[in-house]
């Protein structure tokens, strides 16, 4: 028994990490989809469709930061778009450093400032929404940077009227030496990978909360508890509309320095998006949306499982080596042994120059999962969070 217990718990992890990723190709392969991400961020065409480019709002949710708010306002004003097409809300939810005098003080009229008495960033976001007529918002924050291409890229995109989200590309900036983070850049474009697969095949329903666009009358008031690059795209879909992934509207983000803080956001994250999930239950249904529930089953709830299969793949495969040692239960047992020894090295060097082969990305993927198991317990525990949080 506790063989099948390991084989089940192992290749569910393979099909979250690996498997489900080269499914997806495979199915793009057989039906004929492109399949190749371009890295690349080619100039924008305009496309035969735009004869007069949607009006949009660039909505930048922020909360004391004062140290950048000016570089990312700059950043996006000067993207190629037509200035008279392009509006900026900055909604400042609480802040109480600089960061609304500073808005305050531009000179641009294509700037507005938004005040929120603390309400949370998503319903910060709620209520400036209701003040935007634009054709598209675009949500975004402020420690990441657009291409000036990234705006044209998305509005094209808008031209097919199925479309009502577009998620954009976020990549990491530069290359760090650090072993975590770049473990983390491996995990990121992994997970861009799957998202280009899943638009390509019409069952995308994820998008990078830093960096998507959604039309202004498909949006519903969200939830304040759930964050927008989750609860949006499954009322998009919900809607019978289509989320799509744009590889050439690039934007870039620096890599998370403290591990502290990954785990922090990593825990906020699976709990308001499990949450947010779950909250679309129908979604999840195979019956009344196979694709859609085979997609968030595989790419999302799966993965916030994941450190319940490895639990379960490493505890049987350490009982199975106890009641039978041999060669064979040794070598099952030898990974997951190898992997958390190495985690824990990777952990007590963090702070070291000193790097060994495997350990910082032993300990990035033990962190992960530590902070996907400790998201879906407070989920379940009932616990919910409102309030807006740099890290």
């Amino acid at each position: 028994m506790l063989w099948i217990i390991t084989l089940i718990a192992t290749l569910t992890l393979y099909w979250i990490y690996d498997g489900y990723g080269r499914f997806l190709a495979m199915v793009c392969w057989l039906t004929g989809k492109e399949t190749i991400v371009r890295s690349a961020t080619p100039k924008v065409q305009t496309a035969d469709c735009i004869t007069t480019w949607p009006t949009v709002t660039v909505l930048l949710t922020v909360h004391n930061e004062s140290a950048i708010i000016r570089r990312r306002i700059d950043n996006i004003l000067a993207c190629d778009y037509p200035p008279d097409r392009l509006q900026v809300l900055i909604a400042s939810d609480g802040s109480t450093d600089a960061t609304n005098s500073i808005v305050a003080a531009m000179s641009d009229a294509r700037v507005c400032l938004y005040e929120s008495p603390g309400l949370g960033k998503t319903g910060t976001q709620n209520a400036a929404i209701r003040s935007i007529q634009s054709d598209i918002i675009v949500f975004t924050d402020a420690d990441i940077l657009f291409e000036p291409a990234w705006l044209k890229g998305v509005a094209l995109r808008f031209c097919d009227s199925a479309v009502g989200a577009v998620d954009g590309r976020a990549i990491y900036r530069g290359c760090s030496s650090d072993a975590i983070q770049v473990n983390q850049g491996y995990y990121w474009n992994y997970e861009l990978k799957l998202r280009w697969l899943e638009s390509q095949l019409g069952i995308l329903a994820v998008v990078a909360g830093a960096c998507f666009a959604v039309r202004r009358n498909l949006f519903i008031t969200m939830d304040p508890a759930i964050g927008e690059d989750c609860i949006v795209p499954l009322d998009i879909v919900s809607q019978g509309f289509r989320v799509v992934h744009e590889p050439q509207a690039t934007a870039y983000f620096e890599a998370e320095e403290d591990s502290s803080i990954t785990l922090r956001r990593r825990i906020r994250m699976t709990l308001r998006n499990w949450q947010g999930t779950w909250t679309r239950a129908s979604l999840l249904n195979p019956v009344l949306h196979p694709g859609y529930a085979f997609a968030l089953w595989s790419h999302k709830l799966l993965r916030w499982l994941s450190p319940v299969f490895l639990a379960i793949a490493t505890c049987s495969s350490l009982g199975q080596f106890i009641l039978e040692p041999g060669v064979v239960s040794c070598l099952v047992f030898a990974p997951f042994g190898l992997m958390f020894a190495l985690a824990a090295i990777g952990w007590r060097l963090t702070a070291s120059e000193t790097r060994i082969p495997g350990a910082g990305t032993a300990y990035s993927f033990v962190l992960a999962n530590t902070a996907f198991l400790i998201g879906i317990w407070r989920a379940m525990t009932g616990h919910r969070i409102h309030s807006y949080r740099n890290a």
